[in-house]
């Protein structure tokens, strides 16, 4: 494991315990598990990493292209994507890759619970 991401894995691991799910680096054309939560591997070995993967760089890309039109806000530095029962935080560490973090919605129930409220707005 790179040491660069060997810390933040251990990091994610001390503070979500068993609520970290997984930490893969990502490319154009490959990803990396960094970590992989043992009941998480057999979706990730069927394909599912090479999914995700897929889905991050497109939203990497995206991102990339459009994060200059915001830059009221300031630098870009991660995206944050909740699903049905996880949540991911994605980081690009240079413009040709990033790295991506899953945990279990628990972890996230405050910021869940604020998207899912807000929502009901729309």
């Amino acid at each position: 494991m790179d040491g660069q991401y060997e810390e933040l894995v251990e990091y994610c691991q001390r503070q979500a315990g068993d609520s970290f799910q997984s930490a893969f680096t990502y490319t154009e054309n490959s990803a990396d598990p960094y970590y992989v939560r043992p009941d998480m591997k057999g979706a990730f070995a069927e394909g599912g990493l090479e999914e995700f993967r897929e889905a991050a760089w497109g939203i990497h890309t995206t991102v990339l292209k459009q994060a200059p039109k915001a830059s009221v806000l300031g630098e870009y530095q991660a995206t944050v994507h909740t699903f049905e029962t996880a949540f991911a935080i994605q980081f690009r560490t240079d413009a040709d890759t990033g790295i991506v973090l899953t945990f279990d919605r628990n972890i996230g129930r405050n910021l869940h619970g604020f998207l899912m409220e807000c929502e009901r707005y729309l």
